[in-house]
């Protein structure tokens, strides 16, 4: 050290300056590792979306729904596209109005609402949801205009059980994964493949659920609509709720998401349980039979035509068909879901047709769908049987082969193109070491390069958004915090409560037996939380019993949950009262997962 400063003493200012600045370079590069050899820098943004040149088809399709406008079907049938993810269908009546399906946000369901009122001043007396999926629900409010005077809301009595399902039991997970499908936080998305783009949770206020209040359960029911005679009929196909709406002396058909311009979702990578396929082509049977001249589905654009509607509704469910027959085929001869994906292919003519090209689902996930609904996620390979974790995988194959050599195979298989192969080998280093910045590059170039080679707009959205998430360009966990605020405005609480059992943590509390007692008083509603055995029994009843009981409205609460100060300030202010002791209350909550 002495030596180095004597040499820097004799050296010149000038001299000085240029040997700090090649001396602060240095550190750069070694700080910033390969990134600057590879051209990345500190941000990949560019990077990703230089590699992830689209599908020039895929482009193409959204020419289908990217301009918003409002078509009109035929007399007094129209139907908005291009607002949102999903349409928007009018029927205007004698009497009033009728909007089927109703967008996922409150903001486009507000212009659509306008671009309605251009063509009709009438109230609307009825809205129907097709099914419980956010794109066909959440902008309900922005169609109630008044209030105090709400129109029959029409939908499948297994719908209120699904969204329950869907918005509080498993929505951690499933919010994430559709965020990814339908490219929702990238730059630049291309579409959707059945709409421009998910616009779900864009801002706090644009959840507006409205619970129905008319439910159906026959296979047919027959209702009035705002002086339109209509045949409320089951199609389940997306979800077993969904259903169509049938308005015979005029034949047309509103077939809800049985059939749209691209290959069906018949498993959805944003997680669902895998579709039933033979229940969704005898919903298309009974479109065909009914003959429809007119078909307005909830995504794409509307069909016309007695011969055109039953040649498309026919090629659609035989596709369908195919893919089911063919998987069970070789299920049956003992093959395991990857293989089966390598053999089943649909024939040229289906797979050339303009409603069955892959730009929203996919062959190879629907064959992994129909697999797990027949026979489970097990194979039948005794292998499969304890798998190792990708972590303890990984581990094993650092320590078989050597960080470097595995390595230097990533960097050869990305070279030659082989994206899947490059993207594991550098998984497995990065499960090792979270901070190997050159593994991180083949995975964010592998990644993106892999969603450059899909026609699937869902495959191409989950690719390139995992691969921002990887390079620290999206933090989906803002994102989630920001949804978390809406959707507790805008739920109910019973579900909110329900989801309680799936958030218990045993791991801090199994010891614990507590009863948990909530009274709202402002809607009279009752909910029992019993805590045994490792887990939370949640019940909608009054109780005599309990260790706890709070007292508080439904306005409250959901400020509470929402507000790490907000209980304080209630419980001093009387807005909420807790008989059995307030540190008690504390550390029962304490009990399940904040986030």
């Amino acid at each position: 050290m002495i030596k180095l400063s004597i040499f820097f003493c004799r050296r010149s200012n000038m001299e000085d300056k240029h040997l700090l600045l090649m001396v602060f370079l240095g550190i750069l590069a070694l700080y910033l590792g390969n990134r600057i050899i590879n051209g990345s820098g500190h941000s990949y943004r560019e990077r990703i979306i230089s590699l992830a040149t689209p599908d020039q088809d895929l482009v193409s399709h959204s020419k289908e729904f990217n301009v918003p406008e409002v078509i009109k079907v035929t007399e007094d049938v129209y139907v908005a596209i291009g607002y949102a993810l999903a349409n928007s269908i009018l029927l205007e009546g004698p009497t009033g109005l009728v909007v089927v399906d109703v967008t996922e946000s409150t903001e486009a369901a507000s212009k659509i609402l306008a671009a309605f009122r251009n063509i009709s001043d009438k109230p609307i007396q009825a809205i129907v949801y097709t099914h419980n999926h956010a794109d066909h629900t959440i902008g309900a409010s922005s169609f109630i205009e008044d209030p105090k005077n709400l129109p029959d809301i029409w939908a499948h009595k297994k719908m209120l059980p699904e969204m329950q399902r869907s918005f509080s039991t498993i929505s951690g997970a499933t919010y994430t994964r559709a965020m990814r499908q339908f490219g929702v936080l990238l730059p630049e998305a291309i579409n959707a493949g059945i709409g421009l783009r998910l616009k779900y949770g864009a801002s706090d206020g644009s959840l507006g659920v409205v619970v129905p209040n008319k439910v159906v359960s026959k296979a047919i029911t027959d209702v009035t609509l705002a002086g339109i005679p209509v045949q409320i009929i089951h199609i389940p196909g997306e979800t077993d709720d969904q259903i169509g709406v049938w308005i015979a002396d005029r034949k047309i058909f509103l077939c809800a998401d049985d059939i749209y311009r691209a290959f069906p979702n018949l498993y959805a990578i944003r997680g669902t349980p895998s579709r039933d396929l033979m229940q969704w082509v005898n919903s298309l049977d009974i479109m065909i039979e009914l003959g429809p001249e007119y078909l307005i589905p909830s995504h794409t654009r509307p069909l016309q035509g007695k011969r055109y509607i039953r040649e498309t509704l026919t090629a659609y469910r035989d596709a369908i068909q195919y893919v089911h027959d063919q998987t069970v085929r070789y299920i049956n001869k003992g093959l395991t879901k990857e293989e089966i994906v390598e053999l089943v292919k649909l024939p040229p003519h289906l797979a050339a047709h303009p409603y069955l090209r892959e730009f929203y689902g996919t062959v190879a996930w629907s064959v992994k769908g129909v697999f797990t609904s027949y026979v489970g996620w097990f194979s039948g390979d005794a292998v499969e049987l304890a798998p190792l974790t990708p972590k303890t995988k990984a581990e094993k194959m650092v320590r078989l082969i050597g960080v470097n050599k595995l390595m230097d195979a990533a960097k050869t298989a990305y070279k030659e193109k082989d994206y899947q192969w490059a993207l594991e080998l550098s998984s497995h280093v990065l499960h090792t070491n979270k901070d190997n910045t050159e593994a991180r590059d083949i995975k964010i170039d592998s990644l993106s390069s892999l969603g450059a080679m899909q026609t699937s707009a869902n495959g191409r959205n989950y690719y390139l958004t995992a691969a921002f998430e990887e390079a620290s360009e999206i933090n989906m966990k803002n994102q989630k915090n920001k949804l978390r605020i809406g959707a507790i405005k805008s739920v109910p609480v019973t579900p909110i409560i329900h989801a309680l059992s799936v958030r218990f943590k045993p791991e801090d509390c199994s010891s614990m037996s507590e009863q948990l007692y909530f009274e709202f008083t402002d809607t009279n509603t009752h909910v029992v939380v019993t805590i045994r055995n490792s887990i939370a029994i949640v019940t909608d009843s009054p109780s005599s019993t309990y260790d706890v009981k709070v007292s508080l409205t439904e306005t409250v609460f959901k400020e509470i949950i929402s507000s790490r100060t907000r209980a304080l300030t209630a419980y001093g202010g009387g807005e909420l009262v807790v008989e059995g002791g307030l540190m008690k209350f504390r550390n029962i909550m304490g009990c399940f997962d904040s986030d």
